[in-house]
């Protein structure tokens, strides 16, 4: 359980906010990180009461026969786990990373998914799909990559061209904190279910992570679907950009949430609902 007591005063006593220090590299390439990642995403694992909150959340926009983006998509754990849920929907995977890219590529085969594309671009440009248009958009845990405001710019006007006039987007990810104990005591909850190197790859995304208020400043600058914003509550630890719900879920679907959260373990039904009543509107 997190020690919010323990970090609500280190970040108040923090004077002032860290400069970004960046990723060594925007894109994943070494073999054992993303290995480790991989693992970190399985149902079970230490990430699993995030996604379900991301798929319980996603099963409120997706409408048959969308095309979904998800920008940066690693190996694709979430994209995964939405294209078998969704046949009738096209869904297309963008990463620089190729061998994360090959990851997904073999997963999605293994599990006969046949409804995703996968495109090896930046998601600042994605030349790709010059002539396309977006339903939906979505990403998680994946703009701290980004090496400036620039180019967090640049996504978000990407994501804007691309999107159809009654599209939607979901944003997820770290925002910058104040001290440097506050990330230590993040990180120890971490390392109590995830692997090491896991780990490591936790403390530079935090280390990258954008300041929450100039993420929605440019979001609401660069996008035209309304959306709100929200945080975590006491802390900048993550934020949400979110636009409207878009349908209500097919029973196919909420039977399949339903099993999966009959699978989450105590300790994630309470990380969940922790989610829940920490994210405050911004």
């Amino acid at each position: 359980m997190l020690p919010i007591h323990k970090i609500i005063w280190h970040e108040a006593r923090a004077a002032n906010r860290p400069e970004r220090i960046l990723e060594r590299s925007e894109a994943m390439e070494d073999k054992d990180q993303i290995e480790s990642y991989v693992k970190a995403y399985e149902w079970g694992g230490p990430f699993s009461a995030l996604q379900f909150y991301h798929l319980r959340a996603l099963s409120k926009m997706i409408r048959p026969g969308d095309t979904v983006l998800d920008l940066a998509c690693g190996p694709g754990p979430l994209l995964l786990e939405l294209a078998q849920l969704y046949p009738e929907c096209t869904f297309i995977g963008a990463d620089l990373s190729a061998p994360m890219l090959g990851v997904l590529r073999e997963r999605a085969a293994a599990r006969s998914i046949g409804n995703i594309e996968i495109l090896h671009e930046d998601i600042r440009n994605l030349p790709s799909l010059n002539n396309r248009k977006i339903d939906l958009a979505i990403t998680t845990l994946a703009l701290h990559h980004l090496p400036d405001i620039e180019g967090l710019r640049q996504t978000f006007k990407r994501l804007n061209d691309l999107l159809a006039p009654d599209g939607g987007f979901y944003i997820f990810d770290f925002g910058l904190l104040r001290s440097p104990r506050t990330r230590a005591l993040l990180l120890a909850e971490s390392a109590k279910t995830a692997p090491a190197i896991t780990v490591m790859d936790q403390d530079q995304s935090l280390q990258a992570a954008f300041v929450i208020d100039d993420v929605v400043r440019l979001a609401r600058a660069c996008l035209r679907a309304p959306f709100k914003a929200s945080s975590s509550s006491f802390v900048d630890y993550f934020y949400f950009l979110q636009s409207a719900a878009r349908t209500n879920p097919a029973e196919s679907v909420k039977k399949y949430i339903s099993s999966l959260w009959d699978q989450l373990s105590p300790t994630n039904k309470i990380e969940y609902l922790m989610l829940q009543l920490l994210r405050r509107k911004r």
